[in-house]
């Protein structure tokens, strides 16, 4: 079962998934104004997907626009991304500046949680443990935009994320038929309830995989992706609307736990 961790004032993976505003400005003064949509709308996260920054191989620009960014968010968890386009980013940068932009991020002490492509980097491991070295907890990521590999596969790769050392795993893939939908979320709960007690992220991308980013609470997801504005993957929802049907879906857990345990 998922043993939560506390990053800033946030405990991350108990209670309902926690929603994530992701923050794909190119400049810091867009970045600052989705900060501060993000911050309006009470998102427990913001994901910096730095991979749609203009001076992405600058280190100092990003250690000063993640002190903006962190200085408007006021104590929102802050996670950092660099998403490369193999896995569906925008970043075409060599595995050695990748390394670099990642440890600057952590050593600013701003970035709470850095994200690491664990199958598409060299020498993620090592990458991970230097993250960790710097304060900063790590998120061992997986994204598919082409397609949904079979149940065995999946879980696999979670359990390698896993023994990268990791502090969160997740992974995110993108379903041809509800079969894999229905994959992905039962890898998910899996993981959870037999293999690691680490928080996990999933979801299946797309309007077929929405289902699993209102419904993390049912499968054992803890993070989930919404927007303020321009969206980072297929299939977000706008935050107000995700929190409605999560909310609602809260609910009706609460009420069918109390009717099962008046039958008993």
């Amino acid at each position: 079962m998922t043993k939560p961790i506390m990053i800033r004032n946030l405990s991350l993976g108990d209670g309902t998934p926690k929603i994530c505003v992701p923050l794909t400005g190119d400049t810091c003064e867009a970045l600052c104004r989705e900060a501060e949509k993000a911050k309006a709308a009470s998102a427990d996260m913001a994901e910096w997907r730095a991979d749609f920054f203009q001076y992405l191989s600058d280190e100092e620009k990003i250690k000063e626009t993640l002190k903006e960014i962190a200085g408007i968010l006021s104590g929102i968890t802050l996670l950092f991304t660099v998403r490369t386009k193999e896995e569906g980013g925008q970043a075409e940068i060599t595995p050695e500046e990748y390394r670099k932009v990642n440890l600057a991020a952590a050593e600013s002490g701003l970035a709470d949680l850095v994200d690491v492509e664990i199958f598409s980097q060299e020498n993620p491991l090592e990458l991970i443990g230097a993250i960790q070295e710097k304060g900063a907890k790590v998120i061992a990521s997986s994204h598919d935009f082409q397609k949904t590999d079979d149940r065995e596969i999946l879980l696999k790769r979670f359990q390698e994320m896993d023994r990268s050392g990791a502090d969160v795993l997740k992974m995110a893939v993108m379903p041809e038929e509800f079969d894999d939908v229905a994959a992905i979320m039962q890898v998910t709960s899996e993981m959870v309830h037999k293999y690691t007690d680490k928080p996990v992220i999933s979801m299946a991308m797309g309007g077929l995989g929405s289902i699993s980013r209102i419904a993390g609470e049912n499968f054992g997801s803890a993070v989930t992706f919404a927007t303020t504005g321009a969206s980072s993957a297929p299939g977000q929802f706008p935050i107000q609307e995700l929190r409605t049907m999560m909310k609602a879906l809260h609910q009706k857990n609460i009420n069918g736990k109390k009717e099962e345990k008046n039958l008993l």
